[in-house]
């Protein structure tokens, strides 16, 4: 059984691997297979072969290059995050002496350099085993206690929600008319509207499959994008990546059909993963944490919304979200929302991070929602714990679809997206808001407000926070500051 130690959050974590996942590449006809090592919490071990490490080491260093009609990665498991280890090195907050070392001790080569100080490395060549000297140079420097984080730079695989067989009628989370569900089960917007329903000094920025910034709902409302993907001038996405164009309909969507909940606010669009056409998102720790340093330096992001996660914490994701909550908004903070998770579990990465907003999926029933909930979507669960802010509509949401007919439908728009990925947007719209008619407060300001307004939900705080997002009552509260 193969063991492997890394340091995050300030503690050293015991990896162990196993399963195997498959990589298919289509060459002159032929189909190409490998097989690559991965984690899995609470899995049985397994050894890296020679194959597994070169076929990680593709991925680590030629992540932006993988297409999505040339590539397939199907993960082991059908629900929860798979973790690729890689042979590459994620660094945040190192002198150049200790870069220097990693070079000199380790034989480390500088693949990347990011933002804010960020250093990717990869192991050299001749290692013998990359993942192993990746993982043993990561500890190394972590331990020479000169840098702010050195860890293993994982990819991961993480399983994107189902869609619900229910159409909405009406966007009922802006106005619920209780048909199905019961009357005033939402958010409260029609109330927060005659208050504002956005400044276009305010930007929220969407961190996901990408966005279609050519949509006509939404192309007025762009801001800023940027792929850290594929590496292009747009942050537009690939197939069927329809996730992010979703979210971002949310907040900002133009049309009456998908009235954004702070349509008069702008969109930053930040491509950080790619589909793999078989239902699993593909992140990389390191280029995910350099677009949240994008998103609140370069765009000048107000609010990140962010409905992804799953897997073991990377410190490098965790400094570049603290970065942008502390020192976003000339020093008054980005508010960072993040969507719990689906799995009807423990919220985990980044949901469980401090000072972060995470909000849970409520129903047209004004509950949670859970796997046996009235909604009738049986096969998800809104995730719950300690680090559960507030709920916010996550069931059969009308929002904006991409382009064509490779999205959730076949027109512009898609009457049943869900998950806590549609409750996220929500809250960060509302946030949005809040600055709209009171750009001096902090982001720890906002959250509380955001949290002091919720209207109550049963079930007790591990379970639903602190209740369900009342959009009026918060800007209400936001006035009176």
């Amino acid at each position: 059984m193969r063991y492997l130690e890394y340091y995050s959050e300030g503690k050293l974590r015991r990896v162990r691997f196993t399963g195997v996942f498959e990589t298919v590449q289509k060459k002159r006809g032929r189909s190409l297979a490998a097989r690559r090592a991965i984690h899995k919490p609470q899995a049985l071990g397994g050894a890296l072969t020679r194959t597994m490490k070169r076929q990680a080491k593709r991925l680590s260093t030629r992540f932006r290059k993988l297409s999505e009609a040339t590539t397939l990665i199907a993960p082991t498991a059908t629900v929860g995050t798979t973790v690729v280890p890689t042979e590459t090195v994620a660094i945040d907050g190192a002198r150049v002496s200790e870069v220097r070392w990693m070079r000199s001790h380790h034989g480390m080569e500088i693949v990347r350099e990011g933002r804010h100080g960020k250093v990717l490395m990869k192991a050299p060549d001749d290692s013998g085993d990359g993942i192993v000297a990746a993982f043993a140079g990561a500890r190394a420097l972590q331990e020479r206690g000169n840098v702010g984080a050195a860890h293993p730079n994982f990819l991961r695989v993480v399983q994107r929600p189902g869609q619900s067989s229910r159409h909405a009628s009406s966007q009922w989370a802006l106005d619920n008319p209780g048909s199905p569900g019961v009357i005033g089960a939402d958010v409260h917007a029609l109330a927060a509207w005659t208050i504002t329903e956005g400044d276009s000094a305010v930007r929220v920025a969407v961190l996901d499959e990408g966005v279609d910034t050519l949509h006509p709902h939404l192309r007025d409302s762009v801001a800023a994008e940027a792929d850290f993907v594929d590496g292009n001038d747009h942050a537009r996405p690939n197939g069927n990546d329809a996730h992010g164009t979703a979210c971002a309909g949310i907040v900002v969507g133009k049309r009456k059909q998908t009235r954004g909940l702070a349509r008069g606010v702008r969109l930053v669009a930040a491509r950080i993963a790619k589909s793999d056409s078989q239902g699993f998102w593909i992140f990389d720790d390191f280029e995910t944490a350099d677009a949240i340093d994008w998103c609140w330096d370069d765009a000048k992001s107000d609010v990140l919304s962010n409905s992804w996660g799953g897997g073991h914490p990377a410190d490098v994701i965790s400094r570049a979200f603290e970065r942008a909550r502390t020192r976003g908004r000339a020093g008054k903070g980005a508010v960072i929302v993040i969507a719990a998770g689906n799995d009807q579990a423990e919220v985990d990465f980044p949901g469980n991070l401090p000072e972060m907003m995470t909000v849970g999926a409520s129903n047209q029933w004004d509950k949670r929602k859970t796997r046996t909930s009235e909604d009738g979507e049986n096969w998800w669960g809104s995730n719950f714990g300690d680090a559960l802010d507030l709920m916010a509509p996550g069931v059969s949401i009308r929002a904006t679809d991409i382009r064509g007919n490779r999205g959730y439908s076949s027109g512009l728009v898609t009457p049943d997206f869900n998950g806590t990925s549609s409750a996220a947007p929500h809250v960060a719209a509302a946030a949005a808001l809040i600055l709209s008619v009171k750009p001096t407060l902090d982001e720890y300001r906002v959250r509380e407000i955001l949290n002091e307004t919720t209207d109550p939900l049963p079930g007790g705080k591990r379970l639903v926070g602190h209740g369900r997002l009342n959009v009026y009552a918060a800007l209400r509260a936001a006035r009176r500051e």
